[in-house]
Parts: structure tokens; C-alpha cells; sequence
């Protein structure tokens, strides 16, 4: 159910994202899924697999629908968004070839490490040099934040995913961090 008092800065900062906060944190919660898929158990990986391709099909796609076309507006070079929309292809081949085999395949584990790489140079240079340009603009980072927050939400619902995933990932964090060595699962295949 959604709130709609605001208590303090901490519920407003959950209720009304500022949009760079709000896909950095869908770039940590990304991060996060390509290190539990490393250090997760044969039985894990294709669930886990599949997790992380819904969470970057949202990701990708309200950055494309919402982000892209609000920055287009108030930079004065396309290049980064060409580059990051190219990227976004790519990154939706590799998704849809992971989709399409299990943890069986002797690709599998080598097709997600590769998306990771793929997704993880693509994070830095958004974070890194179109993110800095978005912030120096006019654009209004909060009213797109509530935007993206909105599609994301409707997004993840589609996709039977929850909007507590970041609760999630943090869940997992913990648990593998009081894990002792002998007790740590195998990592996935390389």
C-alpha cells in the first residue's frame, strides 16, 4: 500500500527519487546480482539468471522510454545517449541468449559473465560522464524521478518481480557475509 504522509526526508527521498539516485541504485542492485550469481550454487544460477534479465529488461527499458528522451532535451551532444542506447542492444542480445538456455548450456555461466562486463562498463560511463552532464542541466531531476519510479514499479509488477529488491539484495549480502568459509556455496560456473 502506498504512503502518503510524509514522516521525514528518508520517506521522501522513497516516495519522490531524484532520478540519478533512482537508476544508481538500480545499477548497485545489478551489481549486486552478477556477485551472488559468481559465488551462487549449481540449483541457483538459472533462477537467479532469469532475475537478473527481468530487473535489466526494466531497467533498460525506462531508461529508453523515460531518461534518454528528458536528456535528450537539455544536452547539447547525442553522442552519449547514442552510445548508451547501442549499448542497451547489445546488452538485450545477450539477455534474450541467456533466456533462451539454462545453466546446463557450457555457454551459460560465460554468456552472463559477459553481460556483467557489458553492463558494468555501460554503468560507469553513464555514471561517469552523462550522469555529471545530467545533473548540471536544467532538467527536473525529481519530477523524472517520480516518472521512472512509476513505470518501474508498474514494470516490476508486470514482471512478478517486487519493488523490494534493493531489501533483497541486502538480505543476501548479509547472509553470505556471516557465512563462514567451509560454509560458503560453490561458486558458479566462469
Amino acid at each position: 500500500m502506498a504512503r502518503t504522509r510524509l514522516d521525514s526526508e528518508d520517506d521522501f527521498e522513497d516516495i519522490a527519487p531524484d532520478a540519478l539516485n533512482l537508476l544508481r541504485r538500480d545499477h548497485r542492485l545489478a551489481e549486486e546480482l552478477f556477485d551472488e550469481f559468481a559465488r551462487s550454487a549449481p540449483q541457483q544460477l538459472d533462477p537467479l539468471a532469469r532475475r537478473i534479465c527481468k530487473m535489466l529488461r526494466v531497467h533498460t527499458q525506462i531508461e529508453e522510454e523515460l531518461f534518454y528522451p528528458a536528456v535528450s532535451r537539455v544536452l547539447t551532444s547525442e553522442t552519449l545517449l547514442e552510445e548508451s542506447r547501442r549499448e542497451h542492444a547489445e546488452a538485450k542480445e545477450r539477455i534474450a541468449r541467456i533466456e533462451s538456455m539454462s545453466s546446463e548450456n557450457a555457454a551459460f555461466g560465460e554468456e552472463v559473465a559477459s553481460l556483467a562486463a557489458s553492463i558494468g562498463a555501460h554503468v560507469a560511463k553513464e555514471e561517469q560522464e552523462l550522469f555529471p552532464q545530467v545533473s548540471a542541466s536544467t532538467l527536473d531531476l525529481t519530477a523524472l524521478g517520480i516518472a521512472l519510479a512509476e513505470r518501474r514499479d508498474t514494470l516490476l509488477d508486470v514482471l512478478g518481480l517486487h519493488g523490494d529488491d534493493e531489501e533483497g539484495a541486502a538480505n543476501q549480502r548479509e547472509t553470505h557475509s556471516e557465512r563462514s568459509p567451509a560454509e560458503a556455496p560453490p561458486a558458479g560456473p566462469k
